[in-house]
């Protein structure tokens, strides 16, 4: 299940990294560990990573591991990382963890290397499912918009804007605007919030991925039926 994401670990990122941009969809897809039955359709470990580029050397990614055949346990998390020499690093230690998780990418071309040497538990995911492993970025790219996101964030409430001009604010606190704003009546993503503010991402019309802070006082619930 796509968690959502914590407000204390929204922005974890390390060090930066040259101007390249890797914004895209990566992954690899393995046979089945061991013998299935012949009259069974069973499909090996699989991973799925996508890159968005922020700003500079920063990303939001979003990356599902599936075990695959027999018990197709599930691994899934997500976050922003900082490039530097070709390399990020990222804590995903689960709350009740006895050990920290920390996911390593390094990038290289067409390639990201993941590497954690931590154990399932401690990283939140299913048993046995590791993130490690090459993802290589495929030749058809799936196409990144608001309905992807929404399947990202497929348990965050919606919330509708009612001022004529809603402001995406950098910081929880609202105190520093972005350029962004939207129109009165556009449907956004409630992904986490505090008691004044809503995080909301959204791809804009020209296809720009931008994320922020709004005040709960510009929007209201939407109609979900």
């Amino acid at each position: 299940m796509k968690r959502l994401l914590l407000i204390a670990a929204l922005f974890f990122s390390l060090t930066s990294h040259g101007q390249t941009n890797y914004t895209g969809s990566y992954g690899y897809s393995l046979k089945p560990e061991g013998t299935p039955s012949k009259n069974e359709k069973a499909s090996g470990p699989s991973g799925s990573l996508v890159l968005i580029r922020l700003e500079g050397n920063k990303y939001r990614f979003w990356l599902d591991v599936d075990k695959g055949w027999p018990s197709y346990n599930l691994g899934t998390t997500d976050g922003t990382i900082t490039f530097k020499n070709d390399t990020a690093s990222f804590d995903n230690t689960y709350e009740d963890a006895k050990k920290s998780c920390i996911l390593k990418f390094r990038i290289s071309k067409n390639i990201v290397h993941i590497t954690s040497q931590s154990a399932s538990f401690d990283c939140g995911f299913g048993n046995a499912v590791m993130a490690d492993g090459v993802y290589t970025k495929w030749k058809v790219q799936p196409k990144l918009n608001n309905a992807w996101l929404k399947d990202q964030y497929f348990e965050a409430p919606k919330v509708l804007t009612t001022a004529n001009k809603t402001i995406l604010y950098k910081d929880e606190n609202a105190l520093y605007p972005t350029t962004q704003t939207f129109a009165k009546g556009e449907t956004l993503l409630n992904i986490a919030e505090t008691e004044k503010t809503i995080y909301t991402e959204r791809f804009t019309a020209a296809g720009k991925f931008v994320y922020g802070w709004i005040k709960k006082s510009a929007v209201k619930m939407a109609d979900t039926e």
